[in-house]
C-alpha cells in the first residue's frame, strides 16, 4: 500500500505539471500583437483619413499630406469611382491649395474629374461640384479663360438637376460671372451677380457667408466699370457680413479687405489702404502661415501702393519679400 501510495503522488505531481505548461503554451498561442497584422483596406483607409484631417486642422500640413497619401494608397484596393479614393483626393486638392502647390491640385482635380466621368456620366452633381472647384482655382491664379468653360458645364449640370434658383446653381453663377468680368463682358456679369444676390437674399441667413462673395466680386466688377463709390460700399459690407458669419480672421475677410485695400490705393487713399493691407496680411498669416499664395499676392499689391505713393524703397523691399515666397513654393 505504501509502495502504490508512493508512486501515485509523482504521477499526480506530472499530470499537475503537464496541465500547467499545456495552459501556459495555450495562453501563450493567444497572444496576438495587432500592430503586426496587415490592416484591412477599409479600416487603413478610415485611419489615415481620420489622421490627416487632425492634422490639417492643427495646420500641421507636412504631417497631413503624409497620412492623406497613406490614406490614398489603401484607397487602390476599392472598386473604380469608390468615393472614399475621390473624397481623398479632392482633400489633398484643398490641402495643396492651402500651400500654394497649384499644379498638384489642379492635378488632383483633373484626375477627380476623369474618374467621376467615367463612374456616373457627365451629367451628375458631382462632376460640376469637382469643374466648379477646378474652375475656382484657375479664376485664382489668373487663368479665367481656362476656367469659363468648367463654369459653363458646371452650370448646365446644375440647371439640369436642381434648377434655375437652387443655391449650387447660383454659387456656379456667380463663378462665371466672375469670369465675364475678367473677359470685359460686363453686362452679363452684373445681371448674374445681381441674380445670385437675390437668390441668395431669399434662401435665408445660412447664405449670408455665400452672399458677402458675391457682395465683394460684385464690387470689383464696380470698379472695373470706373464705379468706386459703388464698390467701396460693397467691399465695406462684404468685410463685415464675413465676419459676423465667420469671425473677423476668417481668410475671406482678408481677401476682401485686401480688394478694398487696391480701391483705395487707385483712389490715392494711400493711408487708408495700407491699413487694410496690413490687416489682410496679419489674417493670412494666421490662417496660413508665412508662405502662402495669397500672402505673396497681398505683399505683391502692397509694394505696389507703396511705389505709387513715393515710397519706392519700402516698395523694393516688400517685392523682395514676395519674390522669395515665390522661390519657396516651387
Amino acid at each position: 500500500m505504501r509502495r502504490g501510495s508512493s508512486r501515485a503522488v509523482p504521477h499526480a505531481a506530472l499530470t499537475v505539471s503537464l496541465f500547467a505548461a499545456a495552459v501556459s503554451w495555450a495562453c501563450v498561442h493567444r497572444v496576438e500583437d495587432h500592430s503586426l497584422r496587415p490592416k484591412d483596406p477599409e479600416e487603413a483607409w478610415e485611419e489615415e483619413f481620420s489622421r490627416a484631417q487632425r492634422f490639417e486642422s492643427g495646420a500641421l500640413f507636412e504631417g497631413a499630406e503624409r497620412h492623406y497619401q497613406r490614406a490614398l494608397d489603401a484607397s487602390r484596393a476599392f472598386a473604380p469611382g469608390d468615393q472614399r479614393a475621390l473624397r481623398t483626393r479632392l482633400a489633398l486638392a484643398d490641402l495643396y491649395i492651402v500651400q500654394g502647390r497649384i499644379d498638384l491640385a489642379e492635378a488632383e482635380y483633373v484626375e477627380v474629374i476623369r474618374v467621376q466621368r467615367a463612374a456616373y456620366g457627365d451629367a451628375n452633381e458631382a462632376v460640376a461640384d469637382s469643374l466648379n472647384r477646378l474652375g475656382v482655382l484657375y479664376v485664382d491664379h489668373g487663368r479665367a479663360a481656362e476656367a469659363r468653360p468648367h463654369f459653363e458645364e458646371a452650370l448646365r449640370i446644375r440647371v439640369r438637376v436642381y434648377g434655375t434658383d437652387h443655391p449650387a446653381t447660383v454659387a456656379t453663377m456667380q463663378n462665371l460671372a466672375a469670369v465675364y468680368r475678367e473677359i470685359g463682358r460686363y453686362d452679363a456679369a452684373e445681371k448674374l451677380y445681381m441674380r445670385a444676390l437675390e437668390i441668395y437674399d431669399e434662401s435665408g441667413e445660412q447664405y449670408h457667408g455665400a452672399a458677402s462673395v458675391v457682395q465683394n466680386n460684385l464690387a470689383l466688377l464696380y470698379r472695373s466699370m470706373g464705379r468706386g463709390d459703388e464698390a467701396e460700399s460693397l467691399h465695406e459690407n462684404a468685410i463685415r457680413l464675413s465676419a459676423s458669419v465667420n469671425g473677423p480672421r476668417n481668410p475671406n475677410v482678408a481677401v476682401f479687405s485686401r480688394d478694398l485695400a487696391n480701391l483705395y490705393a487707385e483712389q490715392e487713399r494711400y493711408d487708408e489702404s495700407e491699413v487694410f493691407f496690413g490687416e489682410a496680411v496679419r489674417i493670412f498669416v494666421a490662417n496660413y502661415g508665412r508662405s502662402h499664395y495669397e500672402i505673396r499676392k497681398t505683399l505683391t499689391d502692397f509694394a505696389s501702393m507703396l511705389a505709387a505713393s513715393g515710397r519706392q524703397s519700402e516698395a523694393d523691399r516688400y517685392y523682395e519679400r514676395a519674390a522669395a515666397i515665390s522661390e519657396t513654393r516651387k
